[in-house]
């Protein structure tokens, strides 16, 4: 991502919400990931693909 991507990213973090539990994001490498369920959502072009059809398997705590 490019620098004012990632900062136009994180400026808008706090306004997004995981769209299956409506839990906290973080940014990690190329996704976005819910701190809640742990869905992770791929980032495209530097905008966040925040649908749930289209999340990753959830990872880890």
């Amino acid at each position: 991502m490019t620098k004012s991507i990632d900062r136009t990213l994180k400026t808008w973090a706090d306004l997004l919400a995981c769209p299956a539990c409506l839990g906290a994001l973080r940014e990690e490498a190329e996704t976005v990931v819910c701190m809640a369920c742990g869905r992770v959502y791929p980032v495209m072009d530097g905008i966040p693909v925040l649908i749930a059809e289209r999340d990753q398997a959830p990872r880890s705590k």
